[in-house]
């Protein structure tokens, strides 16, 4: 008995391949001085000429830029009757803020200097640029304009630059670098200041906590009001939407390193709009990703309503996260009901809210707008580790959705006639994400192991920590065999040496993911 408690314990403590972050703020060190315009002026005007600022020159205007924005900060703070009013060292002046390319500057919140935020814990790199300006995360509310960010709000780094044409009437312009990642005068290009980690541990210690790993495996009615597509860098029309799922036992988070890296790469912050997919994983997989597939068309719709014409979509998916990712891209319909039931959908003796359930789940066609999936340590032929007794007894944890219990209870009850012997195991065996990833679930076979769509390009990123002497055939990432995770058909194979189950956020695997976002 002893052995399987902590074989259990040990199944449940998987590695959820993400670490908590942790960030501190040191408004201690934020400088309220009177503005000095005159070096700063200086700096402008070499840089409106095209020359070079010099360091000691740049540090001087980077410190006006930052003390302009702390001003203006602690103006609206404090509700003051003039919030533009800031204290120079000439005296008083009246400052102009203007947006260049920053959207919907009126549901911006807080506003903080990136250089007084510390990340202590998550992250194990920096994406930072050094250049002109005042690098600054802004905190962007949830609103009914733009509500497919988390009720949190969403954190993204902006960059302040003071133009000094007119010195006695400076503006503070606001930009967002990952649209403009430079200013050019005269043919030279200037880099902007950007701090792209400390806006993106900011925005993640914020809503780290939505889906607890183990909480969202076992109780799915608890975080069900949570599951959706959620943005994760500002908004931009022009750009195509990279999303990122998630696998079971796991969380939004376990993507913050591979998104810190991805901002590091310039043509890919210029390029993508990243969005998260967060789920309780416990449910059956079929289930999840009728809510994928619909949460994908409401952020179509939500990009339209924004005046964005439809791009190419890239879904990143890991594990479980990468099978929901490839239900996506397939369709379904009268041959796969049939394996479950003998009468048409129409027939079935359900409410109309029961039947859409179904329907979504059985019925589905690919979302054309998806172009390219990329598959990390994904377990398309199942997961030994689902069948052994720990996660047998994890799976019997597992609170299944109530309206799907319910559901199965009345069919049984009700149209017990209508199944065919897999439809009433489907029913009557409370089936789990668990289950279903086992190597023998013929449910999760008959429905999501389909030929690959020629439409969709496909990529496979698999982890190895079995060591070279293990022939490649008879490896794992500990808890994906290579012989589970490998696809037929996919355009590109990568298996990352001395990797486990975290591939995805592994050097080699986050170097693969950006060679494959810079693909055409």
């Amino acid at each position: 008995m002893g052995a399987l408690i902590a074989a259990v314990a040990a199944f449940v403590l998987l590695p959820s391949c993400a670490v908590r972050v942790k960030v501190r703020e040191e408004w201690n060190k934020v400088s309220r001085q009177p503005i000095e315009l005159g070096e700063a002026s200086l700096t402008w005007d070499a840089i409106r000429n095209g020359g070079s600022p010099g360091a000691q020159g740049l540090d001087a205007y980077n410190e006006a830029v930052r003390r302009s924005v702390v001003q203006i900060g602690d103006n609206w703070a404090s509700n003051k009757v003039r919030p533009s009013a800031v204290s120079t060292s000439s005296g008083e002046v009246s400052l102009r803020v203007n947006s260049l390319n920053v959207q919907d500057v009126h549901l911006i919140e807080e506003i903080v200097p990136a250089d007084i935020v510390r990340v202590s814990r998550g992250l194990r790199s920096e994406s930072v640029v050094k250049g002109v300006g005042a690098s600054l995360l802004v905190k962007h509310r949830r609103d009914e304009s733009d509500p497919m960010i988390r009720p949190s709000g969403l954190w993204y780094p902006v960059t302040a630059v003071l133009n000094l044409d007119q010195p006695a009437a400076p503006v503070l312009e606001l930009i967002d670098p990952t649209k403009q990642g430079a200013l050019s005068f005269r043919g030279q290009v200037f880099p902007l200041s950007a701090n792209y980690t400390a806006a993106l541990a900011r925005d993640f210690r914020d809503r780290q906590f939505d889906f607890e790993r183990l909480g969202a495996l076992l109780s799915f009615d608890k975080y069900a009001d949570r599951i959706g597509l959620y943005r994760v860098s500002s908004f931009d029309p022009a750009k195509q939407p990279c999303l990122f799922v998630h696998g079971i036992n796991s969380s939004p988070a376990t993507w913050n390193e591979t998104i810190n890296r991805l901002y590091g790469d310039e043509a890919i912050r210029e390029s993508y709009e990243f969005w998260n997919f967060g789920y309780p994983t416990g449910a059956p997989i079929p289930y999840l990703a009728s809510h994928l597939r619909d949460s994908i068309l409401q952020m179509i719709e939500f990009r339209r309503s924004r005046g964005a014409p439809d791009a190419p979509i890239t879904i990143v998916g890991h594990s479980m996260g990468g099978l929901l990712a490839k239900a996506i891209t397939v369709s379904s319909g009268d041959a796969e009901w049939n394996q479950f039931f003998k009468v048409p959908i129409s027939q079935l003796q359900v409410s109309e809210e029961d039947r859409e359930v179904l329907r979504k789940m059985i019925y589905f066609e690919p979302v054309s707008q998806v172009n390219r999936v990329v598959f990390c340590a994904t377990p398309h032929r199942g997961s030994k580790i689902a069948e052994n007794p720990a996660a047998r007894m994890v799976g019997d944890l597992i609170e299944v959705p109530s309206h799907l219990l319910r559901l199965s209870s009345e069919i049984i009850s009700q149209s017990a006639y209508a199944l065919t012997p897999l439809g009433m195991e489907f029913a009557r065996d409370r089936m789990t994400s668990i289950e279903q990833l086992g190597s023998k679930a013929r449910a999760t076979s008959e429905v999501l192991n389909k030929p690959l769509n020629p439409a969709v390009t496909y990529h496979s990123i698999i982890g190895n920590n079995s060591g070279p002497r293990v022939a490649l055939e008879k490896s794992s990432d500990g808890i994906v065999a290579y012989t589970s995770a490998h696809l037929e058909g996919v355009a590109s194979e990568v298996v990352i040496p001395r990797s486990d189950h975290g591939v995805h956020r592994s050097d080699g695997g986050i170097a693969e993911i950006i060679r494959l976002l810079r693909l055409p």
